[in-house]
């Protein structure tokens, strides 16, 4: 893939610089089955939560944010009426048809409209930073008392994606991330980035999220750049690349197989697509 000029790197973290599967995807599921079971009127009994679910959402450009796809599958599931996780839940292929008919961008909204609030969305995001963050050790640092003290943090689960360090890359690199600020802090841990400069990151704490383009623009304005090469997952990161109408965007992973570029793993999209100094 030539050049074409481009100017800088800018990332996605999940499913991008970082595997998530263990993490994200197991915390939705986690979050919908203590949501469900704190309810003395319903109870929980399987695991309905699949990884088709996880897809379809991610295949919408509205489902950027993780912690509102359990509570939008929870709202969804309360409101059939049922008392039984599996009687309630619905199926892929029922999800598919309602994500069908999800035309805009507002979850809250959609959410609230087809199937009304049963499930508090503060509620629901405070139960999945806990699971993220663990009952014991962050969480009670960040002065919440624990309501399933006993779970660790599920990002211990999570693995780096890529060995390089962000100094090394050839481009002035940018992260436009779903993460809050806190998130993306133990993620740049772990990718040993912890000297990444933190204005060189745009997280929803500034109030931008995906599918926006403005996270791209504000980005290029610090970097001082124009024409980016954009990593992502998901179909909120193809839309805020598509609005924001410049550079080029390359999929990574599994979920975004029909673009092109797409690349398996972003180590091989940075040899193949993102361009060298000269010797």
């Amino acid at each position: 893939m030539a050049s074409s000029g481009y100017d800088a790197l800018l990332f996605d973290i999940d499913g991008v610089l970082i595997d998530t599967d263990a993490s994200y995807f197991t915390l939705v599921g986690q979050a919908i089955r203590w949501a469900w079971g704190f309810s003395p009127c319903r109870r929980t009994d399987g695991e309905p939560f699949t990884w088709e679910h996880y897809r379809l959402c991610k295949l919408h450009r509205a489902f950027n944010d993780d912690y509102d796809i359990a509570w939008a599958l929870l709202c969804a599931a309360a409101s059939k009426g049922e008392r039984l996780l599996s009687l309630s839940f619905p199926t892929p292929t029922e999800w598919s048809a309602r994500l069908a008919s999800f035309e805009g961008t507002d979850v809250m909204c959609w959410v609230r409209q087809s199937f009304g609030e049963s499930f508090s969305r503060q509620e629901v995001r405070l139960l999945c930073e806990e699971l993220y963050f663990g009952g014991q050790e962050l969480w009670e640092k960040r002065g919440r008392h624990p309501r399933i003290p006993e779970v660790s943090g599920l990002w211990r689960m999570e693995t780096p994606l890529i060995r390089s360090s962000w100094k090394d890359l050839p481009l002035p690199v940018g992260i436009y991330t779903g993460r809050p600020r806190a998130e993306l802090d133990l993620g740049l841990r772990l990718l040993n980035w912890n000297d990444f400069p933190r204005e060189r990151a745009i997280t929803p704490d500034e109030g931008i999220s995906k599918p926006s383009p403005e996270g791209l623009a504000l980005l290029c304005r610090r970097l001082e750049v124009t024409n980016p090469l954009f990593f992502g997952d998901t179909e909120s990161d193809r839309e805020a690349w598509r609005r924001f109408g410049k550079g080029c965007f390359i999929a990574i992973g599994p979920i975004l197989k029909d673009h092109d570029p797409h690349f398996d793993d972003v180590e091989t999209a940075l040899k193949e697509a993102a361009p060298r100094e000269e010797a």
